[in-house]
């Protein structure tokens, strides 16, 4: 199958039908590593769903063949979610003394001040997700997280005046930094010289914060193989960085998890 190929209106929705069951199990692997909870969840995979259909199935008359479709609906709901979360909260990034004080600190300020979640309930979706934290910890870890303003949430309802919306009134948090944003556009621009699956990675991991057990289960890779890949990779893009001029203290900064 090429981007190229015509196909007909069914034959898409026959192809999307049968690559519902996987959709649906991707779907589930980011919602648990994000700790939506149901009804969020649910909302999400209507919404991806939707635009994977939209413009009669164009994302998958996109689908290039260069991959397994798995790998390709992976990346493609990973670009998703990111897009979704824009809709809702505006774009963001991380403190760097949250990411300091590691991954749980990361999601602790995003509940907190993207979501605006109070600290306890806060503190029971950290949990659910996985953190063996008791209240009193997540409260000291929460002091050590600078305030930031809590992002208004937008409706979803129409999707282009939360475009609009979020294009004409920035929350005052958001970083605009031309040249963190350069650096990401380097970024991105070196995964054109890494497999599609390296790729996909890179993005899964870096761009999402997805564990490396969640990426092995979602790519049916073997989990402790991949973290010396991932190493690899890490260092090839390091190096790619250098020589454009990007000294190693703030290549390595991007190219460390979240």
């Amino acid at each position: 199958m090429s981007s190229s190929a015509a196909g007909s209106g069914p034959e898409w929705e026959r192809t999307f039908l049968s690559a519902l069951t996987m959709i649906d199990r991707i779907i589930v692997v980011q919602t648990r590593r994000h700790a939506l909870n149901r009804a969020d969840a649910d909302e999400y995979a209507a919404w991806a769903k939707a635009r994977i259909i939209d413009s009669d199935y164009a994302i998958l008359r996109k689908f290039g063949g260069r991959s397994s479709l798995q790998t390709y609906l992976t990346a493609v709901l990973v670009n998703l979610f990111r897009d979704y979360r824009n809709l809702c909260w505006g774009r963001w990034r991380p403190s760097a003394a949250a990411k300091r004080f590691g991954p749980f600190a990361v999601r602790l300020e995003e509940l907190l001040y993207r979501e605006a979640h109070p600290l306890r309930e806060a503190g029971q979706i950290l949990r659910s997700a996985g953190a063996q934290l008791s209240d009193a910890e997540i409260a000291h870890l929460a002091a050590q997280i600078p305030s930031r303003p809590v992002v208004r949430e937008l409706s979803l309802q129409d999707h282009d005046n939360v475009v609009t919306s979020i294009a004409d009134s920035r929350p005052q948090h958001v970083e605009t930094d031309p040249e963190l944003e350069s650096l990401e556009i380097t970024l991105r621009s070196l995964l054109n010289d890494l497999t599609p699956e390296d790729a996909l990675i890179v993005q899964m991991r870096f761009w999402s914060g997805m564990s490396v057990a969640d990426i092995a289960r979602t790519l049916q890779l073997q989990q402790k193989p991949l973290y010396r890949r991932i190493e690899a990779i890490q260092g090839k893009m390091r190096t790619a960085l250098e020589a454009r001029g990007i000294d190693r203290e703030t290549a390595s900064e991007f190219l460390s998890a979240t």
